[in-house]
């Protein structure tokens, strides 16, 4: 039974682990390669690129665009 118990306890905190979403992050920064931990609420890595900026960071909501690029994973935003 204490077997029983610790595997559910073990399995219960291994769950709920959540690592945050790292994402490339500048402020018109041609080079842009700064690695960000995103609070846990982002869920997006955003990129923004017009003829005269560059910027790249963490995001709550992200809506693609022309002008607007979004991913989910880990550095996806280069």
């Amino acid at each position: 039974m204490k077997l029983l118990l610790s595997s559910m306890l073990l399995a219960l905190v291994c769950t709920s682990i959540v690592q945050s979403l790292r994402c490339y992050t500048c402020d018109d920064d041609p080079k842009c390669m700064t690695q960000t931990d995103c609070s846990a609420e982002s869920s997006f890595c955003k990129t923004i690129t017009t003829d005269d900026t560059l910027d790249r960071g963490c995001a709550e909501k992200c809506v693609e665009s022309y002008y607007v690029s979004c991913c989910e994973t880990d550095l996806c935003n280069l």
